[in-house]
């Protein structure tokens, strides 16, 4: 395996040195192909992936191109990619190294050959082979707008002879949201994450051509599609097949397992705990200090994404009507002092949270209907500090 990788990238280093010759050569056997891999398990497999495929027997070329490849060994490497300014880049492989990956993960692979005459087959590898050079294979990665299915489906269009004209259904009306929630309710955490860290920007409609930056709802748009030159429309893909079945068990987070049940009994019994020690001399402050610390640690999460990152789809975030940055410390240090500005700061927030409450299906954001047990907890804990802190003063 290591040797064909070697011939491998000995064959491509020569394909970069004579890039314009070598297209020239490619033969009538080629076929350029879309590779689409259905969602994984993993994180970064949830919406799949989209990758390139160039064939040609007779020149012994089946190499494979992805665009959604970064570099772990980057200088600051965390750093880069929670800021948003971790470059991605083009990448390749042998088309014999990159299936056995998927058939690891059970992901299924579905290829489809592009109906391109054999001028275009060259114009397009030999554009693909220019964009791989060193100073021109990284780009600055955004999950919505430019990823590893845009990357190709733009460079598929600059180098197609006419125009590609899409299907379109008038009918439909998605948001972002609507596109990335169809591959997350397996996964309630992950589901809950995004979220939280995504902002209204994905609440915009999405227009049918920005469905594609997810790899099946591309590979979908290319199977309707059609080419349109000098008055001729052809279909522009000419074959499909299902190189590889998924053979992976989506498992759906157990009701027990959901963030919506394990809020939401924390609640009930935290709430119990409230009612009990409104009766008694215990205060059970520790409740808060926690509560409204770790809400206050998410709240400057939410600051940093979207003043401090390259991210688009970040903010603004209204998660941060609830998520209070000023939790944490001021929130904690003012529970120590219990004084009248505690009395006041926790009044303000008790009215503040009772109004996102009232309001939640207003806001203009689809907010995680699975946090609001913790935004009811920490409105009861709010009045319950009120009260108590009330008493003290008096």
């Amino acid at each position: 395996m290591k040797r064909f990788k070697f011939l491998a990238s000995l064959i491509l280093i020569g394909i970069l040195s004579f890039s314009n010759t070598y297209a020239k050569q490619f033969s009538e056997q080629s076929e350029v192909s879309l590779l689409t891999c259905s969602p994984g398990e993993d994180i970064y497999r949830h919406w799949g992936h989209s990758a390139l495929r160039f064939h040609d027997p007779l020149n012994k070329i089946d190499l494979v191109f992805n665009y959604g490849t970064f570099n772990f060994n980057t200088p600051n490497f965390y750093t880069k990619f929670i800021k948003g300014k971790l470059m991605y880049r083009l990448a390749y492989e042998s088309y014999r190294d990159f299936l056995p990956e998927y058939m690891r993960s059970g992901q299924g692979v579905t290829e489809q050959k592009l109906n391109l005459d054999l001028e275009t087959k060259r114009k397009l590898f030999a554009a693909v082979i220019e964009n791989y050079k060193p100073e021109n294979r990284y780009y600055h990665y955004d999950f919505l707008f430019d990823n590893c299915s845009t990357r190709i489906r733009d460079i598929i269009e600059d180098n197609v002879e006419g125009k590609i004209i899409y299907k379109e259904n008038t009918n439909e009306s998605k948001s972002f949201w609507n596109l990335l929630d169809q591959f997350m309710e397996r996964s309630r955490w992950v589901y809950l994450g995004i979220h939280l860290i995504l902002g209204s920007p994905c609440d915009v409609e999405a227009t049918p051509y920005q469905y594609m930056f997810l790899p099946d709802n591309m590979m979908f748009a290319f199977t309707n599609a059609t080419v349109l030159n000098n008055g001729e429309r052809v279909p522009l893909v000419s074959h499909t097949k299902e190189v590889l079945k998924p053979t992976l068990d989506y498992k759906m987070t157990e009701w027990y397992k959901r963030p919506s049940f394990i809020f939401g009994v924390l609640s009930l019994i935290f709430l119990l705990i409230s009612i009990r020690s409104l009766k008694s001399k215990r205060n059970y402050f520790i409740i808060d200090h926690i509560l409204f610390g770790v809400t206050g640690l998410v709240g400057w999460v939410i600051i940093f994404l979207w003043f401090f990152t390259d991210h688009q789809a970040t903010g603004p975030n209204w998660n941060i009507i609830w998520a209070l940055p000023f939790y944490f410390p001021v929130a904690n240090i003012l529970l120590s002092m219990k004084n009248k500005a505690s009395y006041f700061f926790f009044f303000a927030s008790s009215l503040l949270l009772l109004i996102v409450l009232s309001a939640w299906s207003i806001i203009p954001q689809s907010l995680p209907n699975e946090i609001l047990p913790i935004v009811a907890l920490l409105f009861i804990r709010s009045i319950y500090i009120v009260k108590k802190l009330k008493l003290k003063l008096i």
